[in-house]
């Protein structure tokens, strides 16, 4: 038996053939830690010589319906997919925290790992998913703070359009859309970035890798907006570092031509933004 344990919480022990299996699948990584009996200490499961080789794939089974591509060795240095590849086996929501863990704390490893085949349905609905979360925090906090606020306190333009009752308004409605919204931000802004990228001739991938950096980043980051009083800064700010790690990783280009790519977009969101705030005022 081998005991099997990830981020110093044990997963349980399993006989060898189930973690091989669990190796082909998705269920255990090679950076997993395992300890059997004889061991003076736990190892990863890539320092078990009987993983040292990739783990076997297993058959499709006759009728069933295609399924993605099982992860594959780590130490070959091609994508094995994110947790959330694997939500079906892991759980839906256990995936869904894992992936945004591992994109917010190392962005490097996620894109590293990220997919690029396979149908484009799992990174949407994981960037609507963060997305409308983010979307519902920052509108609770933005109706909150309204009403902590006199309007004489306030600019003009935010005394006219941020009262309590518009503020209240504007988060049911968004909450209600939010789903929405956040898919046509996915959209428009990937693509945006994209042409971009191509400007600073850093596109090395087609549309499509820059459209699941997008997703993954943005429904990772704003998940920071459920933090108080920082957390919309912040994840407009791990946004941007974690889609200029990812272009980097994705299109395999140099750290430089992706910053110019993100700069570029929110200098055009900066001014698009300005842009709407002086109508609005007028």
């Amino acid at each position: 038996m081998i005991h099997i344990g990830r981020a110093g919480k044990k997963l349980g022990s399993f006989p060898e053939d189930e973690v091989r299996r669990g190796l082909a699948t998705g269920r255990f990584s090679l950076t997993d830690m395992g300890w059997k009996e004889g061991m003076a200490n736990w190892e990863p499961l890539s320092q078990f010589t009987e993983f040292a080789a990739p783990p076997p794939q297993i058959p499709p089974l006759p009728g069933a319906l295609e399924e993605p591509a099982a992860a594959e060795d780590a130490e070959a240095g091609r994508p094995n997919g994110l947790p959330w590849d694997f939500r079906h086996e892991r759980g839906f929501v256990l995936a869904f925290v894992e992936t945004a863990r591992l994109v917010l704390t190392n962005p490097s490893e996620a894109f590293a790992r990220l997919r690029e085949e396979g149908g484009l349905f799992a990174p949407l609905l994981y960037s609507v998913i963060g997305g409308w979360i983010g979307i519902i925090a920052g509108g609770i906090y933005a109706a909150v703070t309204s009403r902590m606020q006199q309007p004489h306190d306030l600019p003009p333009f935010q005394a006219k359009y941020f009262t309590p009752e518009m503020t209240l308004w504007a988060l049911k409605v968004f909450s209600a859309i939010g789903p929405i919204v956040a898919l046509v931000a996915v959209l428009f802004s990937s693509a945006v970035i994209h042409l971009f990228l191509m400007l600073a001739a850093g596109a090395n991938k087609p549309y499509h890798t820059t459209l699941r950096v997008f997703c993954f980043s943005y429904g990772s980051a704003e998940l920071l907006q459920i933090l108080p009083f920082c957390g919309g800064p912040l994840a407009m700010v791990w946004l941007t570092v974690c889609c200029v790690v990812g272009l980097t990783v994705a299109h395999g280009t140099t750290t430089g031509r992706s910053v110019a790519a993100m700069v570029l977009f929110l200098a055009g969101t900066f001014v698009c933004c300005m842009g709407f705030f002086a109508m609005a005022q007028g």
